[in-house]
């Protein structure tokens, strides 16, 4: 981003949201936040009272575009079956997603990135357990948990080059074992 062009709190916030996924909350910090930019430190507290805003801001932002953004479009696919094989494909594909959650939850000792990753968790896992509540399946929970584990393991293995090759067959053999038919 050119230095002459005004920066917002959300490039700010992207910024950080970056530097956080690199290096976790220590790596949010303002002046190398600041060179990630091209800006100036001061044009920072204009637009933040100090670092824990622009972690607050981070960690807001991650929350809004990979939880707000994308649960009212699961939401619109009325078959749970195909919501979850939906959710799947998309979690299972977006590798650097996967990659900050798991990140995130190993960050939980900082109080600001307990709070947003306990709810971010907690709401994730109610909509895939909803799915599997409305397919009649009576531990619901437990496939719920069953699956974001699942999700945050693939993460784990993709940081040692071990994660499935075959994402489709894995989603697929996952699906199958919750007695959901993969297609």
């Amino acid at each position: 981003m050119p230095r002459t062009a005004r920066l917002t709190r959300d490039d700010w916030a992207r910024a950080a949201l970056a530097a956080l996924a690199e290096g976790g909350p220590a790596a949010v910090a303002v002046e190398p936040v600041a060179a990630r930019l091209g800006a100036s430190k001061s044009s920072f507290y204009w637009l933040f009272d100090g670092r824990p805003a622009l972690l607050s801001a981070a960690l807001e932002r991650w929350e809004r575009v990979q939880t707000d953004e994308i649960l009212p479009w699961l939401a619109a696919i009325a078959d749970p079956a195909e919501r979850l094989r939906v959710l799947m494909r998309h979690a299972f594909a977006a590798a650097e997603s996967g990659d900050l959650a798991l990140r995130l939850l190993g960050e939980t000792d900082d109080p600001l990135v307990r709070d947003v990753v306990e709810r971010v968790t907690k709401r994730r896992i109610a909509v895939i357990e909803a799915a599997f509540e409305e397919m009649g399946h009576a531990g619901a929970r437990h496939y719920a948990e069953a699956s974001y584990a699942a999700y945050l393991g693939t993460a784990a293995l993709r940081r040692v080059d071990a994660a499935p090759a075959d994402a489709d067959a894995y989603i697929g053999a996952l699906l199958t074992a919750f007695g959901i038919e993969f297609g």
